[in-house]
Formats: structure tokens, sequence, C-alpha cells
């Protein structure tokens, strides 16, 4: 399989802008700023390569527990958040239950306290009833005076 490069307009434009910034001269601020990044960036490099060749030399809890300290106190972290979280997801279905049992009790507590059979709101003929009902109701014999004394 050989590797077959298409060029484009683009490409070569490209590379004529490339080549014209190589060979413009730097101002002198411009050159001194590239080159203390550059020792700054490789210095950088090298220490990050001493402190993982350091790393990789120390076995896991070789170093008096100050790694394995740190590890295990992530762990206890994930533990006790993860406790934590347990315990609010029962307590917030705790809660919920408790309101729809308490919501129940109170529609049992009205239907007991009603003047009727709790039975008669399972009969289709009441249902009927309390439809063909007229607004104002008639006020019944007991609660009218009689005049007859």
């Amino acid at each position: 399989m050989s590797k077959h490069r298409t060029t484009t307009p683009g490409d070569a434009l490209g590379r004529q802008l490339a080549q014209a910034l190589d060979d413009a001269p730097l101002p002198e601020g411009v050159a001194q700023r590239l080159a203390l990044a550059r020792e700054t960036a490789v210095a950088a490099g090298a220490l990050a390569r001493e402190t993982r060749w350091v790393a990789e030399a120390i076995p896991a809890g070789a170093a008096g527990g100050a790694s394995s300290g740190r590890r295990g106190q992530g762990r206890w972290v994930w533990l006790l958040s993860g406790a934590v979280l347990t315990a609010g997801l029962v307590a917030v279905g705790q809660s919920q239950w408790m309101q729809q049992v308490l919501g129940v009790a109170q529609a049992d507590a009205a239907l007991l306290k009603d003047a009727l059979p709790p039975n008669a709101y399972g009969d289709p003929g009441f249902t009927e009833y309390l439809d063909e009902k007229p607004e104002a109701e008639t006020p019944l014999p007991e609660d009218t005076e009689t005049v007859d004394k």
C-alpha cells in the first residue's frame, strides 16, 4: 500500500506561507521569549519524566504509608459519600411512603365520619343518585320545625 498524497492549491499556498515565515527574521524580543519558553518547556518535561521514574521505582506502600494513605482516604470518601447517598434515598422513600399512608388514613377517616355507610360509595345506583340530585337540597324533616305543637 503506497502512501499517495494529493495536493490541492490550498496545500501549495500553505507550504509557501510556511517557507516565508521560516525565512523571515524574528524581532529580538520575540526570539528571546521563544528561547525562554522552550527552555522552560524542556525543563518541565525533564522534571515530569524524572517524577514518573521515581514513582515507578517505589512500590506501592513502601513510602511509609504516605501514598497508600491517600489511596485509602479516597476509598473512605467514596464509601462515606455512598452511605450518605443511600441514607438520603432511604429517607426520601420513607417520607413518600408516610405521605401515602397519611393520605389513605385521611380518606378512611372522612369515610367513617360520614353519615353514609361506606358500602354506599360502591353502589352504582348511588353515583347515579348523586348525578341526578338537584343543586338546592331540601331540608330533612328532622331539621324543619313543626307547627303542630
